[in-house]
């Protein structure tokens, strides 16, 4: 390799240097960055307070309505004779993954909208 450089690209670069202007861009950018740093930042809080506050009400009576939600939402569906067939299909045959995919469904939709 050699040291040894063009004279005339030497001239076009530095004649194609463009000056660039701040128009605020920049600042907006990072505006929303802090933004958002902040919302995620309040929702882990709420969401560590919501956890606090759901195991307070679980330690007390409320654990034997917690016990009696959880029998229901893992009623079956769908009653399957076939053992191997009940087993893959359990996680969707029950309230609770009917809620879980109405759930997923939901987020995926309000994420298509909002994005």
């Amino acid at each position: 390799m050699s040291d040894e450089r063009d004279p005339v690209l030497e001239t076009l670069f530095a004649e194609s240097k463009i000056e660039v202007s701040e128009n605020g861009f920049s600042d907006q950018v990072m505006a929303g960055v802090e933004k958002r740093r902040r919302n995620v930042l309040l929702g882990r809080i709420g969401l560590v307070a919501l956890l606090v506050v759901f195991e307070f009400l679980l330690s007390g009576p409320l654990q034997q309505s917690a016990g009696a939600m959880a029998q229901a939402l893992s009623t079956s569906l769908i009653e399957i004779e076939t053992g191997w067939l009940a087993d893959v299909l359990a996680p969707l045959n029950s309230v609770a993954g009917l809620i879980g995919v109405s759930l997923v469904g939901v987020h995926s939709l309000y994420r298509k909208i909002v994005r």
